[in-house]
């Protein structure tokens, strides 16, 4: 098994856990998207980079997997599976539509699962954090981390913040964080210059056929 981390770099700049989470999937509007978690490994190589894991537990993880193949490959398929749901609800979210109760159930499945094995520990600015003890260090673990955040956003005022990118092919998700609310592309730089050449283009077309 590769090792937790390598080869692959993950955008962490949603803004929130569980948004980057459902970002590892590029282009879900066509046929053709990209999804960057195909395999166990890669999952802990996001948990890796999005700060989640330390080296030392995933690394165990990563040699739980190669012990319990079929365990790790359910594990997977429950993250893949929480982060579709996780999407749908988002986006459905920025939209103003209503969740599907279906995408609820998943979602609270995961996060039953991961508050039955959570435990109270000291945090490091003082207080207290949940947490899960390494003697609880299940390879799904990474779902509960992304449940947690997911949760803590649905039920904060902060959720209204949500945006999905305006771009035909992105529909990567983030928080706006402008004065007036107003952000529609997840990143100027591509999304944003990409609808704009297209609108010029399509100025230049119509003004052609006008003439």
């Amino acid at each position: 098994m590769t090792p937790a981390g390598a080869g692959l770099a993950f955008e962490l700049d949603a803004g929130h856990l569980c948004l980057d989470f459902t970002n590892t999937v590029r282009g879900r509007p066509i046929s053709e998207n990209v999804d960057l978690i195909n395999s166990y490994s890669s999952l802990l190589s996001w948990a890796r980079q999005a700060t989640i894991l330390t080296p030392g537990e995933a690394a165990t993880l990563a040699e739980t997997a190669r012990q319990q193949p079929r365990a790790a490959a359910e594990a997977l398929a429950q993250a893949l599976s929480l982060r579709e749901a996780l999407y749908r609800i988002f986006s459905a979210r920025a939209a103003g539509l209503p969740a599907a109760a279906s995408d609820l159930h998943t979602i609270n499945k995961v996060i039953g699962r991961a508050m039955s094995r959570a435990a109270l520990s000291p945090a490091a600015g003082g207080g207290f954090e949940w947490s899960w003890p390494d003697a609880t260090l299940g390879v799904d673990r990474v779902a509960w981390w992304v449940a947690r955040s997911a949760a803590e956003l649905l039920t904060s005022r902060n959720l209204t913040f949500v945006r999905e990118c305006a771009g035909f092919d992105c529909a990567r998700l983030f928080m706006d964080g402008t004065k007036n609310r107003s952000r529609r592309w997840c990143d100027m730089a591509s999304c944003g210059n990409r609808a704009k050449g297209r609108r010029h283009y399509e100025r230049r077309r119509a003004a052609r056929g006008a003439a």
